[in-house]
């Protein structure tokens, strides 16, 4: 064998052979990830009407989290990373985290300057589980307030609103 012959055979493996045996560990070690469920879209908030009604009349910073609760929830999705956005009586935007069928996030609401406002700068935190086995897709949760004994944790369901023909959320 010449030795240009030698050294075209050398550039070959090294060029082609080597990127293709790597092509194939990193094919073979993620064969067994798995992607997160989607949660990604616009929900529907739905709390019981008469927790709501009473957290909402109250004159403590049980009305910031019920005011959360009322209207909708927008959920954009990268992964297991979730930025989440209320909107409806209270406007917040949270960040949050996706394990498996578990939803987590907090944050802190905009400052409430009314002398009623007990637990004004308080960590909100919203737990929640999926249930990916219905269509569309809902999720129950718990809304409570970090620190704040008098604040009652308030429970809700949301329900993923269908996206529009132009792929949009309604």
């Amino acid at each position: 064998m010449s030795r240009t012959n030698r050294n075209f055979v050398v550039a070959y493996v090294l060029l082609v052979g080597l990127p293709l045996l790597g092509l194939a560990g990193v094919l073979k070690s993620g064969r067994s990830l798995v992607a997160p469920i989607s949660v990604d879209g616009i929900w529907k908030i739905e709390a019981g009407a008469s927790r709501l009604s009473s957290a909402l009349a109250s004159q403590s910073c049980d009305k910031t989290v019920a005011s959360l609760a009322v209207g909708s929830l927008g959920i954009s999705q990268s992964g297991k990373s979730l930025v989440l956005t209320f909107s409806g009586g209270s406007k917040a935007v949270a960040s949050g985290a996706l394990e498996g069928k578990n939803l987590s996030a907090s944050f802190v609401p905009a400052r409430d300057a009314s002398p009623d406002n007990r637990c004004g700068d308080q960590l909100i935190t919203l737990a929640a589980t999926i249930d990916a086995q219905v269509e569309p897709r809902s999720l129950s949760g718990v809304l409570s307030v970090n620190g704040c004994a008098s604040c009652v944790p308030l429970e809700f369901r949301a329900v993923r609103q269908p996206r529009t023909p132009t792929g949009g959320m309604r």
